[in-house]
């Protein structure tokens, strides 16, 4: 049976309803009652992910299903808040299982406590460390990786902002059979989707969870009888880097600059200089007028049009928000 509580399924009420998801690491939860939730029953399977919008959706799809969560990993490095008390640490006492914070996965005291939960399979959505063959083989099943793109299309760490970036038409979410290649296993479900003109990373993602929470149980059950799913052809298919604050007005054209504030938006908004000082953008509209318009809003002007910066923040919005953030270009150029 799947697990029953009525703390969580007021957390995934609330999560399900924002129009947009983050994959910043620091979502914070109402305090849970303790150890209130009646586990599931079925086979022991490991989460692995983040206190994110986009790794709870998944966590709080899996809990739904007949099996029994038996721990949850995370990795401290991706942010300060995972050291503390967050989203994970708080549904993980009300299920009153361990929370792993595995600062390197792979090493031998971690793969010992991932051992020692007895796992059948492993699920993980969203993780900042590349899982070796050994830690793989843990789970007598296996590992599942939810990757937000089409794949082969869009193998790597940022998949929905270079869609978003790069004017694709279609885009999707896999379920596969996590290997230690990144991006690279057989695929057990997986479902496609067109963008929308107006989607920034936030709305695209929220779509792509909204239809991939569903097609855990497939994969999941595809996961637990050793099928062999679909090989994806890699050569076909495409790998994109990390993404920083990228500078707005290095943009090669007015169409590349808009999708690079929508893909930038929440996670990693694109960025410039207003009067000397950098500046955050967070929304903006291509006009062919040579003038601000009514709305005063700056412009940064290209050769096939105008940029209006209709919304801007001297912060950067990405879990550093200081003035030099690493992710930005010129600061790490220092």
């Amino acid at each position: 049976m799947a697990t029953i509580s009525p703390y969580l399924d007021a957390v995934r009420e609330e999560l399900t309803a924002q129009p947009s998801f983050s994959f910043a690491p620091d979502r914070d939860l109402p305090r849970a009652p303790a150890r209130h939730a009646e586990a599931g029953s079925g086979p022991r399977v490991l989460f692995v992910g983040f206190p994110s919008d986009y790794s709870l959706a998944f966590l709080l799809g899996l809990l739904q299903l007949d099996v029994h969560v038996c721990g949850i990993v995370t990795s401290p490095g991706a942010h300060p808040a995972i050291l503390g008390d967050n989203a994970l640490s708080r549904i993980a006492d009300h299920l009153g299982v361990p929370l792993l914070r595995t600062w390197r996965i792979n090493d031998d005291h971690s793969r010992i406590d991932l051992a020692g939960l007895r796992p059948d399979a492993a699920v993980m959505a969203s993780f900042n460390q590349i899982v070796n063959a050994p830690t793989l083989r843990i789970p007598q099943h296996g590992f599942i990786n939810i990757h937000p793109s089409l794949l082969p299309h869009y193998r790597g760490p940022e998949p929905v902002y270079w869609a978003i970036a790069d004017g694709a038409e279609r885009t999707g979410i896999t379920l596969h059979r996590a290997v230690a290649k990144v991006d690279a296993g057989p695929i057990l479900a997986q479902a496609e989707m067109a963008l929308d003109p107006h989607d920034t990373s936030g709305t695209l993602t929220r779509r792509l969870v909204g239809a991939g929470v569903p097609l855990i149980a497939t994969a999941l059950t595809a996961l637990l009888a050793d099928a062999p799913g679909t090989q994806p052809d890699l050569r076909a298919g495409s790998y994109r880097p990390s993404v920083g604050h990228r500078r707005l007005d290095e943009a090669e054209s007015v169409v590349a600059a808009e999708r690079m504030v929508r893909a930038g938006v929440p996670n990693m908004p694109a960025w410039t200089r207003i009067g000397g000082e950098a500046t955050y953008v967070l929304a903006a509209q291509i006009r062919d007028a040579t003038t601000a318009g009514p709305d005063r809003a700056p412009l940064i002007s290209f050769p096939d049009g105008n940029l209006a910066l209709l919304a801007v923040s001297p912060s950067c919005h990405c879990h550093h928000d200081i003035e030099d953030c690493p992710h930005r270009e010129d600061a790490r150029a220092r």
